[in-house]
């Protein structure tokens, strides 16, 4: 197996474990392939986070239900709904529901922004909003992760998960498990032109 042989094969089976055990990370369900197969510990043989998506989105093609762009679709009209009720807090759109791999166990993710997360938990506890505090870790400057608050809801049968950030980390982007690539995130106006585009498709 060549080098390019090798980087689509890892390709297609960290994507083909994405779909079926709902893993939203690349990077992650690379590493899993990786300690499963023994596969070559030189990262130059290894695909990137997009190149792994990519391979994600040809797999839901062939293999997945024909109601994936359904999921997407509603996945992202509950995520700008939030994101206008979250405004103060300036939130991002991340992970499978901004790439378009979201299924129907796909959480809706966003970034928050906020030095203060208490002032999170008041806002939630004001308007009635239930929801789990737990940590997540994430990439903000190379070679170190750090802890960041994690809190989780449902609303409307639609997962929601909100990473709690420092104002301060908002114009560069975490970065995704490999350590270096940034994170794709979106906007409320980002994705409202998204959705607009989608809508213009059709």
């Amino acid at each position: 197996m060549n080098r390019h042989e090798q980087r689509r094969w890892l390709a297609e089976q960290a994507a083909r474990l994405m779909h079926e055990q709902a893993i939203d990370d690349p990077m992650t369900a690379l590493a899993r392939v990786v300690r499963r197969h023994g596969a070559s510990p030189d990262r130059r043989l290894w695909p990137d986070a997009e190149q792994i998506r990519s391979a994600l989105r040809d797999y839901q093609s062939l293999f997945g239900s024909n109601r994936q762009s359904l999921h997407v679709q509603r996945r992202r009209e509950a995520a700008k709904a939030a994101m206008q009720f979250l405004a103060p807090f300036r939130p991002y759109l991340t992970g499978s529901v901004l790439d378009g791999t979201a299924d129907a166990h796909s959480p809706v993710r966003l970034q928050l922004y906020c030095d203060m997360p208490d002032e999170v938990l008041r806002y939630l506890h004001e308007h009635g909003v239930a929801h789990r505090w737990g940590e997540t870790h994430v990439q903000l400057a190379a070679h170190h992760r750090s802890a960041a608050p994690k809190l989780s809801f449902v609303a409307d049968d639609v997962a929601f998960e909100l990473v709690l950030l420092p104002e301060s980390s908002e114009r560069q982007a975490p970065r995704e498990a490999d350590g270096h690539t940034p994170m794709p995130r979106a906007n409320l106006m980002r994705l409202q032109a998204l959705l607009e585009a989608e809508a213009n498709a059709m």
